[in-house]
This record gives structure tokens, sequence and C-alpha cells, in this order.
């Protein structure tokens, strides 16, 4: 009896944790997930105005061309069209290219000192994807 008792209240709470998940997950538009990027990075690299204003048209940018392909991956889902390997390594370079004059642009509107705590913050990011990744991973 206590054990189906522990595997009821274990269960519920796995449920409710899902669902809060499902609710704190916002849904921004476009211009709002760039103005939340651009306030996070203000705070983290203390952006002055010049330099908030030459990154939000980068931002945008890389926003529609994420969003872009997004919208690709998710049409491929639907048909349920499997990349081939050629097609994976074209948008991997792509993906590599994008990142890279991302780069640049930064280099050129932060500080040298803000540019390197740029990095270590991306780096940062990165590892947590990772972990995240293998997380998820795992509980499949």
């Amino acid at each position: 009896m206590r054990t189906r008792m522990l595997a009821l209240v274990l269960a519920f709470s796995t449920i409710t944790i899902a669902q809060n998940r499902e609710m704190k997950r916002e849904k921004l538009s476009s211009e709002e997930k760039v103005a939340k990027q651009l306030e996070k990075m203000t705070s983290d690299l203390s952006l002055t105005n010049e330099q908030q204003e030459k990154l939000k048209p980068i931002l945008e940018a890389q926003m529609k061309n994420r969003e872009k392909k997004m919208e690709e991956v998710k049409e491929a889902r639907a048909k349920e069209e499997k990349k081939s390997k050629e097609e994976r390594a074209k948008r991997r370079e792509e993906m590599k290219a994008n990142q890279d004059s991302f780069k640049e642009d930064m280099s050129k509107i932060l500080t040298p000192e803000q540019f390197e705590n740029w990095e270590k913050i991306q780096e940062s990011r990165k590892e947590k994807a990772k972990e995240h990744l293998k997380e998820k991973r795992a509980r499949h």
C-alpha cells in the first residue's frame, strides 16, 4: 500500500514539475528576444549606448536567420525528411561561417576586455548546452 501511494505521489509531482516548466517558458516575439539579449549583453559586458546601437541590427539579422533555419528544420521534420551527410555537413559549415562572422562583428564593436569577457560567456554557454544535451540523451 505504501509503495503504491509513494508511486502516485511521485507521478503527480513529476507531472506538476513538467507543467510548471512549460508555463515558465515565455513566447517572445523576435523583437522582444533581441531586446532581452541586448539587455543581458549590456549588463554582462557594460555596453555603451553607441555599442548597443551598433549591435542591435546585427542581433536582429542573426535572429531572423536563426528563425528561418528553425522553420526549415520544422518543415523537414513535419515531412519526416532525413538530411544526407552532405546536407548536414553543409549546414554545419553554414553555422560555423555565421558564428565566425558574428564573432568578427563583435570584435569590431567591443573593447578587447569586453570581447574577452564575451568569449568566456560564450564558452560557458556552450559547455552548459553540451551538458544539457548529454542529460537529455541519457533520459531517452
